[in-house]
């Protein structure tokens, strides 16, 4: 039974702090509590290009504490009706029969301490802080690598009391050291050398201890113990804060905690309305599944948590120590277009496009100053197109996509230096794991699937971008690539006794490595079911049994020599890529394995964590919390976004693409999703019924059949209120021939009238019109006959068309 509730995103307990210790985040600052004390403080330096960010590490003494004060005695501050959001905690307390409220608070990149007093106080308290000198932390290299050195040397100045402006002052000076051979940031042997943007000069961090009210300082004489205490006893109905600031000039820092002191109350209902402007927006599941229901409301907050404030566009790859990664940020951003975030995804693509390098493209990783730590893989800077497509169908902003498309179209001819021997394939090693040698992968001679499932699905967006804005050599050259990845994919990765893709080839020989991984196959948008389809049956046997274990989804099978090479990634589930499975397991209709991937996410959650990698070493349901990926309150970007939009696809049943909107219907739970975004306009959606095939679909009362795409007029825009929609789904196929896909094709004025479709049908590019057939049917594409791909067997049809920007063609399927 757990101890706490979730109210759209925020956990509420009636006792304590669930699962504890928990990290709470603002931008560069982030920090650790558990019921007695911040006990781990993260700061990322905008001057730092490589050391630790953990500024203070609890061991043997106190970090952070606060406490009232009664006659010399003092009381600790107990949670009771807790709200905990992604920023800090809010509670009530009771101390010697007086009922306080009390927060600790991540507030403009400050800890906020803060008390707030009864109506009636009969008792003369004080509010005071503490802490030791030895939470200050000096990093070491050692193996643990969150708390090593990272190249620098640390050195601590006293603590110093400044007594007319009641601050304690803090500071230290970092030095770089000549980086070591072999220092983690050149693992990557994708990456070029990034020393140009390497600095010497030492790098200092502020830190001052003030409050909103009148306080004074003492200093125990052994063990180094500070205190700031209230010079005056409480009033009743009056909030006193603590804050701690941080900042790399010292001015700065002054200037800072004196406008927090004298502003505070200011400060924290800004903060507090950011986060209920998000609560507001947020997309509500109400599913038969309640763990996933609050899932769904948690992660759009938490999401919110990881952005790096005074970087539009920049996200931490995790809400503690991770800063900010290239794909890390770009991939799986459907899920911040559905609860309504396009503006962020609007930042994220001008952020990408002004920090990348003149000469190789999209950071890997980035320093705390953002300059570039690494070089992203060619085929990972692919993904930025894919999201410049999918933010153009969402909002419809093509000057947005003529501001970016030099850089979009540099990034591809760029990965097309890499093609090898005509193929449509990127040369390059995986982008997983760290160590892909383990993978029988050389370096130098290796084609990876898990690239190029990305650069397929990039090189899709490709012709369609180079369409709208009219570029026609780009757009030639896009379709090349990708018509001969859909001709050589499955020809030389396919493994028909596995049936399921290797991991790589090699790129002289064009032969097969002994390598299987199940994030061989990248699911970066939904143009790769025109490359998978075909093999989808084959690909989820292989998942249900190879794969399929109690914790999750093994990425390596146990029985390849690859499985637990480096301790490490290689015997783990990493949640980013588990899209491919559910697009799967939807496909195939298999309500058992969705409820399991259901109960993955809810033990997760439920321990209100979003981990970055799961162990699948240990044969168990109930994963150990760990010291690095799932550790406590620690909620990982990537991942978030991962599982959300899994769910959104496979569980609900409905995905946005350049076309509009399509329902995936199988034999699940009933449910409804309030309050989910395309573009401006907000749906709510009821998946009603149960099995895999759409009987109706009902828009505001509009009733449309034979199709599971809906028209891109069927919903008002710019309504205040959201539109109703109820997707019907039967056991059996009520039509001779329906639209089941049209990934890239709008469709508008459509109807289904004594068993023929009609619609209008714009694009841009090729796209595939997927019909769900009982027998071959005759299309007609402005009035012509065009040519049908028709699998009798599967009672599935195809027709491929090349859609012209401001062109609309008359559709007419019978």
């Amino acid at each position: 039974m757990k101890s706490y509730s979730v109210d759209r995103g925020v956990i509420e307990s009636k006792k304590g702090i669930p699962e504890a210790p928990r990290w709470f985040s603002d931008s560069r600052m982030n920090f650790q509590i558990d019921e007695n004390a911040v006990t781990q403080v993260n700061y990322h330096n905008p001057l730092a290009i490589r050391g630790c960010n953990t500024i203070f590490l609890q061991r043997l003494w106190d970090g952070f504490r606060h406490f009232v004060e009664l006659d010399g005695v003092t009381h600790k501050l107990p949670y009771t009706n807790s709200k905990l959001w992604p920023f800090g905690v809010e509670s009530e307390c009771e101390v010697n029969g007086v009922k306080l409220q009390h927060r600790i608070m991540a507030v403009e990149e400050s800890i906020v301490f803060q008390v707030t007093t009864p109506a009636e106080l009969p008792v003369s308290m004080r509010y005071k802080m503490e802490f030791y000198k030895d939470f200050a932390l000096i990093p070491a290299d050692s193996q643990d690598f969150r708390f090593s050195a990272g190249g620098t040397s640390r050195v601590w100045q006293e603590w110093s009391y400044d007594e007319a402006a009641s601050l304690l002052h803090g500071s230290f000076l970092e030095i770089q050291k000549e980086r070591e051979a072999g220092h983690p940031d050149d693992i990557n042997i994708n990456n070029p050398d990034v020393s140009k943007y390497d600095r010497e000069e030492p790098v200092p961090l502020f830190v001052s201890i003030g409050a909103d009210f009148s306080i004074g300082y003492s200093k125990r004489p052994l063990n180094s113990k500070y205190i700031l205490t209230g010079s005056e006893p409480l009033e009743p109905s009056r909030t006193y804060s603590f804050i701690i600031s941080f900042d790399c000039e010292k001015e700065a820092l002054l200037n800072k905690i004196y406008e927090l002191s004298d502003g505070i109350e200011e400060a924290v209902s800004k903060q507090f309305a950011r986060y209920e402007r998000i609560r507001e927006r947020s997309p509500i599941l109400n599913s038969p599944y309640e763990t996933l229901n609050d899932f769904m409301s948690l992660i759009p907050l938490y999401h919110e948590s990881c952005k790096v404030t005074d970087v539009p566009g920049a996200i931490k790859a995790k809400n503690k120590q991770y800063w900010v990664w290239g794909w890390d940020g770009i991939t799986s951003n459907y899920s911040s277009l559905y609860w309504g975030d396009q503006s962020f995804i609007g930042d994220m693509l001008r952020f990408y496009e002004e920090t990348a390098d003149a000469e190789w493209g999209i950071a890997h990783s980035y320093r705390h100053d953002m300059t570039l730590n690494s070089v992203s893989a060619l085929p990972a800077q692919s993904m930025y197109i894919s999201l410049l497509q999918q933010y153009y169908a969402t909002t419809g902003n093509k000057q947005e996509v003529l501001d970016r498309y030099d850089f979009v179209k540099r990034i591809f001819n760029l990965i097309l230096t890499r093609e090898v021997q005509g193929t449509g394939f990127c040369e390059g090693a995986s982008l997983f794991p760290d160590f892909p040698a383990f993978m029988h992968e050389t370096g130098t001679s290796d084609i990876s699937s898990l690239n190029n499932t990305i650069f397929y699905c990039a090189a899709r967006s490709m012709e369609y971008l180079a369409e709208l804005v009219g570029d026609q050599e780009s757009k030639e050259r896009a379709k090349a690539v990708f018509t001969g990845i859909e001709k050589n994919f499955l020809p030389l990765f396919y493994d028909e006794e596995k049936q399921f893709v290797v991991s790589s080839i090699d790129s002289v020989t064009l032969q097969k490595r002994n390598s299987y991984n199940a994030n061989a196959v990248k699911w970066e948008s939904h143009y790769l079911s025109d490359l998978m389809d075909e093999v989808n049956a084959g690909a989820l046997e292989f998942f249900a049994n190879h794969i399929v274990c109690k914790a999750g989804l093994r990425e390596i099978p146990v029985w390849s020599d690859a499985f637990d090479m480096d301790a490490n990634q290689l015997h783990c589930w990493w949640p980013v890529t588990g899209e491919y499975f559910m697009q799967l397991i939807n496909d195939g209709n298999r309500p058992d394995l969705i409820e399991q991937w259901i109960g993955w996410v809810s033990y997760w959650t439920g321990k209100l964590t979003c981990p970055e990698g799961i162990s699948c070493y240990i044969d168990t349901a109930e994963p150990d919390v760990d010291r690095w990926n799932t550790e406590n309150g620690t909620w990982h970007a990537y991942s978030m976004r991962g599982w959300y939009q899994a769910a959104i696809h496979g569980v609900v049943g409905v995905s946005m693409e350049a076309g509009g909107l399509t329902f995936h219907p199988y034999a699940g739970e009933e449910m409804t999703l309030e309050g989910f975004y395309y573009g401006e306009q907000r749906l709510d959606i009821a998946m009603t019924g149960s099995g895999p095939y759409v009987g109706s679909i009902e828009v505001d009362g509009n009733v449309l059949e034979a199709t599971n795409k809906l028209p891109v007029d069927a919903v008002g825009a710019g309504q205040n209120a959201a539109s109703k929609i109820s997707v019907r789904r039967v056991q059996s196929n009520p039509y001779p021939v329906a639209i089941q896909k049209a990934f890239g094709i709008e469709l508008s004025d459509y109807s289904y009238v004594d068993g023929i479709i009609r619609a209008q049908m714009q694009g841009a590019g090729t796209s595939r019109l997927k019909l769900i057939a009982q027998r071959e049917p005759v299309v007609t594409i402005g009035g012509r006959s065009v040519n049908v791909q028709y699998d009798a067997a599967a009672g599935k049809a195809i027709v491929e068309v090349d859609l012209k920007v401001g062109q609309s063609e008359e559709l007419v399927i019978q």
